[in-house]
């Protein structure tokens, strides 16, 4: 299990973010932390962020360290912050606050190394994640700058997609025209290696996931869809030519 964390102060709520705000919360190790909890993003947003992160990570991309906080319920209930009662019900998903932060924008394209563009590609296309979009008229791309100007990759709430539009994802990603890299067999073969080696990761990764996550009821018995099985799946046709056909 990822070590965990206790809430110890509830700093404010966040402007970033759109369907979920996370909060800005200080965990017991003395750090800022951007929080989602349970009550309000649900069991599959933070199953989607956690697996996201640890198979990210696995690929070597720069995504902030996370951890299981507990909130004491005493916190959010003597806290004026509105919305608060978001963080309730159970552990929250919490990514380590990327210090000093700015905005990823079009001109950052050009300056984001190929390599690093390419895997964040092939990582969303993979956990069908529709939500990294940046154009002429603006996006949600989730990619910020830290204070020297380098790339952190942030908000998997929405991967594994039962409704992922492959269209609509490569008329929209950041980093679409990328895709022609892979067309290479070579190139697949690599790159088909490195996702089979993250995926050695999967029983580890399951672990760390809270039951209240996992089910949406107190007996254990109605799993949180898509279920482990389902996202499974998902991620294994990595291992069909259908996955890099339409790639």
């Amino acid at each position: 299990m990822p070590d965990s964390v206790t809430a110890i102060e509830i700093v404010r709520q966040s402007h970033q973010g759109y369907s979920i705000k996370p909060f800005i919360v200080r965990g017991d190790d003395g750090l800022p932390y951007f929080v989602k909890g349970l009550d309000k993003a649900g069991g599959f947003a933070l199953i989607s962020e956690a697996i996201g992160a640890e198979l990210g990570r696995a690929l070597n991309l720069p995504i902030p360290p996370w951890r299981l906080m507990h909130i004491p319920q005493d916190l959010i209930a003597f806290s004026a912050i509105p919305n608060v009662g978001d963080l309730g019900r159970g552990l929250a998903f919490a990514s380590l606050a990327v210090e000093n932060a700015s905005d990823f924008n079009l001109s950052n394209i050009n300056r984001t190394p190929v390599d690093l563009r390419r895997r964040i590609l092939l990582f969303d296309w993979w956990i069908r994640n529709e939500d990294r979009c940046l154009g002429d008229r603006g996006g949600n791309v989730n990619l910020i700058l830290d204070s020297n100007g380098e790339v952190a990759v942030i908000d998997h709430n929405l991967a594994f997609d039962r409704t992922f539009d492959c269209n609509a994802f490569m008329e929209g990603h950041v980093f679409r025209e990328c895709r022609s890299f892979f067309r290479d067999l070579v190139v697949r073969q690599d790159y088909e290696q490195m996702l089979g080696e993250a995926m050695k990761n999967w029983g580890t990764i399951t672990t760390l996931l809270p039951d209240d996550w996992l089910y949406r009821d107190h007996d254990h018995i109605d799993e949180t869809e898509p279920t482990l099985a389902e996202r499974l799946q998902m991620l294994e046709v990595f291992k069909e030519e259908r996955f890099w056909g339409a790639l």
